[in-house]
């Protein structure tokens, strides 16, 4: 095809979706979509398969919309005419979770499908066990809301209204979903006016052309940047803090293997699904595998279809990945972010000189929800940001959403949530000392104090990253996790014995809600930090001076650097890391529960190491190494013993060396102690 009219149609078709964002913004009822911006618009082909996006649409959604497509279609298949209109949010077809609605709208000219017009919005409210239905400890999905398997909302531009009151008649809030539901409808339909525009001027078999085209021009573009990477196959893990019912960890694992112009991503390993709400239906180990492999590989192209055509995934039935029903799947945003981190830490061992310090790694929805003084229902809802990863290039960003996330505001504005419930915000700052260290520190993330004004409320927090934090790269630190507190008559207590799942806490009127988001992983060791880039950061409140000192080796006199001073800090520091001679040690646990680092009675006690301590290993060319200490003495003095796969992906052989450093946060721990003594 012509490339001049190829391009013509694609920038088209892009301000057709750009539009599309438009009306939802300026028509939405829910603050989570015309504030949060959580929500994205699409053009589909006939069979579903992803056509055009702005460039400020959600991955999670614009990878779903398809899957969700082809369900409807599936389902209905010669049964869809003119005006029709289908809904879907089922995460084991392909949704992502219940609160995120999909909506459908068929185009046709002259009685043929040419696209579907397509929306997925959050909406802040589906039913459920609490409000704003999305807990940080439901067990099974019928807690979680109402869940829609692709259902038709009307036919032949009748409304359902029977359906439609049905469904209505389970959530929270309903004038305002109603009101969601038209503002997405509103949006297909300007697409389809669009849409039969851009048929007048170019004709139908050209156009109909061109979406071909479009896909395999952008699937040519990956394979040739795929192409770019040698071949070879990688291998990491990361975890997730708990399961939602239970404290302990979950490992995601991956096998990322690249071969000319394709790679396949293997997640077999990664934990049983469980009983909490840290689980996921089939389409979105896919969502993140082709989200980092685009944002790290081709950044610039379209995102289609034909761009997902060189990636093959295989995600084993019945893991947190690909969960069986009736699996909760609530934490969508907590283990999908945990993937795509696993993602970049496995490809950036491929491209090392794209090594990106982990992001923030949690959607940290938050919701309050409560009756108003006047006998009225309020909720509040949002999902604070945090930082992003230190590069080669620079350091992180600071509390700011990220290429994983799309349009998402960071916070929402303070005098649009005062005026929709009863809540004051108190403070809103960034976070001192949350960014990862690293010759290029990671980006802070924020602190922001609410205050309940109604006479009680219930809490709800479904987040990660509250215990193991996220991880620095080529040395770098790790960052601040996150964390999520209320402070009641002066002292701060947990809301929950699980750091980051709370489900219907009762608040009082004037408690305050503290969020505390986490910053970004560090690139490069912190010793290698230009002095007076660290001294510009203690000027402007991002690092402290302990911090300064300890963690950077930097010496200020008055503000200014020292360098002698800090050339001795930097090199007393370096001389005090952590190091120890590498062994194989037995494989004594579940890897999937835990990977063990097997220490002396004596090495613990020198390094001050308790039984079951989170702790890291840096790598020089990759991200650090999670494991938690087992006490042995079949370890010897200045030893530590790893499985030979934690040592492999460590580059690591043994008789070589090993730097260990702790990694519980000193909040944490304060926080667990006094959750115990309050049990």
């Amino acid at each position: 095809m012509d490339p001049i009219t190829l391009e013509l149609i694609q920038t088209r078709l892009t301000s057709v979706v750009r539009e599309m964002r438009t009306v939802v913004i300026r028509t939405a009822y829910s603050p989570m979509i015309h504030e949060g911006h959580d929500f994205s618009c699409a053009i589909l082909d006939p069979c579903g398969e992803l056509v055009a996006a702005s460039e400020v649409d959600q991955p999670t959604h614009l990878c779903a919309l398809p899957w969700c497509g082809r369900s409807v279609i599936d389902a209905y298949r010669d049964d869809i005419g003119p005006g029709d209109l289908f809904l879907h949010n089922d995460p084991y077809t392909g949704g992502t979770h219940l609160n995120d609605i999909a909506l459908f709208f068929p185009v046709f000219r002259d009685q043929r499908l040419f696209a579907f017009a397509a929306v997925m919005a959050h909406w802040q409210d589906v039913g459920g066990m609490v409000p704003g239905s999305l807990s940080g400890t439901a067990t099974e999905i019928f807690q979680e809301g109402v869940r829609i398997p692709g259902i038709r909302a009307a036919r032949r531009g009748v409304p359902h209204h029977e359906a439609l009151a049905l469904l209505f008649a389970n959530v929270r809030q309903p004038d305002a979903r109603r009101g969601d539901l038209r503002a997405m409808e509103g949006a297909c339909r300007v697409a389809e006016r669009r849409l039969h525009q851009l048929l007048d001027r170019w004709g139908e078999q050209i156009t109909g052309a061109a979406l071909g085209s479009l896909l395999d021009r952008a699937e040519a573009r990956m394979r040739a940047a795929i192409a770019q990477v040698p071949d070879g196959t990688h291998a990491y893990e990361t975890w997730l803090d708990n399961t939602g019912d239970q404290p302990r960890p979950l490992r995601l694992c991956l096998q990322l293997t690249v071969a000319g112009e394709s790679i396949h991503a293997d997640f077999n390993g990664c934990a049983p699904q469980v009983d909490g709400p840290t689980n996921l239906g089939p389409a979105h180990a896919t969502t993140a595998v082709f989200t980092m492999c685009k944002a790290l590989l081709d950044p610039t192209g379209p995102v289609n279809a034909g761009a997902m055509r060189p990636l093959t995934v295989d995600t084993p039935l019945g893991t947190v990945v690909n969960a069986r029903p009736p699996a909760a799947c609530g934490a969508i945003g907590e283990v999908r972010r945990a993937l795509e981190s696993l993602v970049v830490g496995t490809l950036g061992k491929a491209v090392p000189a794209r090594l990106v310090g982990d992001l923030k790694g949690a959607s940290n929805l938050t919701s309050i929800g409560g009756a108003r003084p006047d006998g009225g229902g309020f909720l509040f809802v949002e999902f604070p940001a945090g930082g992003t990863g230190g590069w080669r290039g620079g350091d992180g960003n600071n509390a700011v959403r990220n290429f994983a996330e799309g349009d998402i505001s960071s916070i929402q504005p303070v005098e649009a949530v005062e005026l929709t419930s009863p809540i004051r915000i108190d403070r809103m700052s960034l976070r001192c000392d949350s960014g990862g260290a690293g010759q290029r520190r990671g980006g802070l993330g924020l602190e922001r104090e609410v205050r309940l004004l109604a006479p009680q409320a219930r809490l709800s927090v479904l987040s990660d990253h509250n215990v193991i934090p996220p991880y620095g790269v080529r040395g770098g630190h790790a960052s601040a996790p996150n964390g999520f507190t209320v402070r009641r008559d002066g002292a701060e207590i947990a809301p929950s014995a699980l750091p980051g799942k709370v489900t219907g806490w009762p608040m009082h009127a004037h408690d305050v809600l503290i969020m505390r988001t986490a910053g970004g992983g560090g690139y490069g060791s912190p010793l290698a930090r230009d002095p007076l880039q660290v001294a510009r950061d203690l000027a402007t409140g991002y690092v402290s001076a302990r911090a300064a000192r300890v963690l950077y080796g930097v010496v200020l006199r008055r503000g200014a650097v020292d360098t002698a001073a800090t050339e001795a800090m930097r090199a007393r520091l370096a001389a005090q890391r952590m190091v120890l001679r590498a062994g194989i040690g037995p494989a004594d646990e579940d890897p999937a529960t835990r990977r063990l680092a097997v220490l002396s009675r004596a090495t613990a006690r020198t390094l001050g190491l308790r039984d079951g301590a989170l702790v890291e290993f840096p790598c020089d060319d990759g991200p650090s190494l999670r494991a938690w200490i087992r006490i042995h003495d079949t370890a010897a003095s200045g030893e530590c013993l790893l499985d030979a796969a934690g040592l492999a992906m460590l580059g690591t052989a043994p008789g070589g060396s090993l730097e260990l450093r702790p990694l519980e946060h000193r909040r944490a721990r304060a926080l667990r102690r006094q959750t115990r003594t309050s049990a």
